[in-house]
């Protein structure tokens, strides 16, 4: 992929010194037949271009478009049902950028986030510094692509070792069948989403988004309206569909409805 065409404008970092990268990148290869598969699919184009001359606002006019919508004022794109996976419009397609309402995770994270110290967690965490509108979007979950072995791996250590856990499991289904596995870690590379914490009652959700690749972005949206210096959280147990693997550790949200522990799940097959 050409970095120069689809990098994001992303221009936060990390306070703690970590690697950081504006999307997903793949994991260092291990020479398995697992890692050459996901290679093969990280380097894959999707070959579906748009021909739209408009501004791809529905499905009935592009073949992307119908997702994403614009508020009453007209001053942002959101997304308009996390029910449904998305594709975003890319560099092959023929609208242009300044006018398409097909493009909004390729554009990069929002403005106004901030890392900070969150006094209800013990640990830093990600805020708004202006109102969010309900399906606006936040930024990627971006870190290393994982193999199902690879994860597994890293998850047994971070255990052994006590180490903080940040892979993310994403499942996607047709009906009851699973169609792919993406699994995302910011823990060694990654970029602000790593700092969202859980929340048994979150502000924020998660939704699969294709821009040019068979492998989904991970963006995190709005789940409702977001008052400024609120806290960004999201549910690791994904609502069933994605999943955060941690150790069943105590959970700090404090949510009138706090189950008392952090989802625990496994990687399935």
């Amino acid at each position: 992929m050409d970095e120069s065409e689809t990098a994001p404008n992303d221009d936060y970092e990390h306070p703690d010194g970590l690697d950081y990268i504006l999307e997903s990148v793949l994991m260092p290869s291990d020479g398995s037949k697992e890692f050459k598969f996901l290679a093969d699919e990280y380097n894959s184009v999707l070959l579906n271009p748009c021909h739209c001359k408009g501004a791809c606002e529905n499905s009935e006019v592009c073949a992307h478009g119908g997702q994403y919508e614009f508020t009453e004022d007209g001053s942002e794109l959101i997304l308009r049902n996390s029910a449904n996976p998305v594709i975003e419009c890319n560099d092959m397609c023929k609208c242009c950028r300044n006018t398409c309402s097909n493009r909004l995770v390729y554009s990069g994270p929002r403005k106004h986030l901030e890392i900070f110290d969150s006094p209800v967690y013990g640990s830093k965490g990600l805020r708004t510094t202006a109102k969010i509108t309900k399906g606006g979007y936040i930024c990627e979950y971006a870190g290393e692509l994982l193999t199902v072995p690879e994860a597994r791996s890293r998850l047994h250590d971070n255990e052994k070792l006590g180490l903080m856990n940040y892979i993310l499991v994403l499942n996607e289904y047709t009906s009851d069948k699973k169609q792919q596995v993406t699994i995302v870690d910011p823990s060694r590379r990654g970029n602000i989403g790593r700092y969202l914490n859980h929340s048994c009652e979150p502000n924020c959700h998660i939704a699969a988004v294709r821009i040019d690749c068979p492998i989904p972005k991970i963006g995190i949206f709005a789940a409702r309206d977001i008052a400024a210096k609120e806290e960004l959280c999201f549910h690791y147990g994904g609502e069933g569909q994605y999943k955060k693997m941690t150790g069943g550790k105590t959970c700090l949200c404090g949510a009138s409805k706090c189950t008392g522990f952090m989802p625990n799940t496994e990687i399935e097959e």
